[in-house]
């Protein structure tokens, strides 16, 4: 649940020319092994840097300024309105790309990236009310919720943009789907600061974990494409497409 991402941002941002002209070398059109070699190299070298020549923030922890899950549908037994408000979330510069698809001239082909990850946790303020299977559950405080051992897999199409006589990358139809193999739950100050109750919904969360992330796995997806796609989209804004790759 917890920003797996940005993996799509650093697939084609790291090699533009000119920003690493030596070492490592630009990727080519279409490269994949090229791409998944080079940015994994870079998640554990440069995550702890922002660097505003790719217009790319720090990645980890990646600051996180606001993000809700919302899960309304009547007829599931988890229903909750849940907001998180400058938040970090850890665990980026170790997850790895695993597999590559697209990234080549036609910049309108479906591009694809599988990512696995050790864990991914949120950290920070939150809010909360609703329903988790039936029990009411509200509290305002901090939280970490961990993801570990997660698969990922972002996609995106994309169409030509002009401007300034160069073609640009206009990103559409972003989105992310995450499973991980575990999530936990840690909310303080439950409702109202009751300690029996908020102590015993945390052992409830986490004892029912696999069926709460069920349930909520396409709000969860979905809250995320749209916090990254924005930061996406920035990226591929910045430069025009070709200086992504190497000169062929």
């Amino acid at each position: 649940m917890f920003g797996i991402a940005l993996a799509i941002v650093l697939c084609l941002s790291v090699s533009v020319q000119g920003i690493f002209p030596d070492d490592p070398k630009p990727c080519k059109y279409g490269d994949g092994e090229c791409i998944i070699k080079l940015v994994n190299t870079l998640f554990s070298e440069r995550s702890s840097e922002a660097d505003p020549g790719l217009n790319l923030e720090r990645l980890d922890p990646l600051k996180v300024d606001k993000l809700v899950i919302s899960q309304g549908e009547s007829a599931s037994p988890v229903g909750i309105t849940l907001t998180f408000t400058d938040n970090l979330l850890y665990g980026i510069k170790d997850q790895r790309i695993v597999k590559v698809k697209g990234f080549g001239k036609d910049l309108t082909t479906k591009h694809e990236v599988k990512i696995v990850a050790k864990n991914f946790s949120l950290v920070g303020p939150y809010n909360i009310n609703g329903k988790v299977l039936i029990l009411p559950i509200s509290g305002t405080g901090q939280s970490n919720m961990t993801m570990v051992n997660v698969k990922a897999i972002i996609s995106f199409s994309g169409k030509p943009l002009e401007k300034n006589g160069e073609t640009y990358l206009d990103v559409t139809d972003f989105k992310i789907t995450m499973r991980p193999d575990s999530t936990h739950y840690q909310f303080t100050n439950l409702f109202n600061g009751d300690k029996a109750l908020g102590d015993n919904m945390n052992v409830f969360l986490n004892e029912n974990s696999e069926a709460i992330y069920k349930e909520t796995a396409a709000a969860i997806d979905r809250s995320f494409s749209q916090l990254y796609m924005g930061i996406v989209k920035g990226v591929f804004s910045n430069l025009p497409y070709a200086k992504f790759f190497a000169e062929e």
